[in-house]
């Protein structure tokens, strides 16, 4: 159990990390340089690499750090599914950046919106999945728990 919840500490940390990627993109979009393009495809390989870095760790982040909770839990026999669900939105997430990334590289604002959509549709799968499982998960242990008091009165 303990193993458990530690892979799953590790899955929000990187959902924060991946959050404070996305605001800090925001900012720096919307408060910073507002009205920043990038003219050549080197311009917007420093910008990838600096500002949308952040962002890129988070979601590489979220997709390794399910898998192994994945992975874990796999060897306990202990999968539910919350799990696959999260890694599927992992999955989702990071096709998502690299889509708006190759989109960004090929100079073109066409399909940016759609991109970081699905991203962001990637990031609340993964959290709806995990908080959903603790929610239910409480639920059903304070239900154990008095099942074992039964059998044990």
């Amino acid at each position: 159990m303990q193993d458990s919840r530690h892979s799953r500490r590790w899955i929000w940390v990187a959902v924060l990390v991946q959050v404070a990627g996305l605001a800090f993109d925001v900012v720096w979009h919307g408060v910073i340089n507002p009205g920043f393009e990038a003219v050549t495809v080197a311009e917007m390989a420093r910008h990838l690499g600096t500002v949308h870095l952040p962002i890129y760790i988070g979601v590489v982040s979220v997709l390794l750090s399910s898998v192994w909770a994945l992975v874990a839990d796999g060897r306990r026999s202990a999968v539910g599914i919350a799990l696959p669900v999260a890694c599927a939105g992992a999955v989702l997430a990071t096709a998502g950046e690299a889509w708006h990334a190759y989109n960004h590289l090929q100079l073109s604002t066409h399909g940016g919106p759609i991109a970081a959509a699905t991203s962001f549709l990637g990031l609340l799968v993964v959290v709806s999945a995990l908080w959903l499982e603790r929610h239910h998960g409480r639920r059903r242990g304070a239900g154990q728990e008095v099942e074992e008091r039964r059998r044990a009165a």
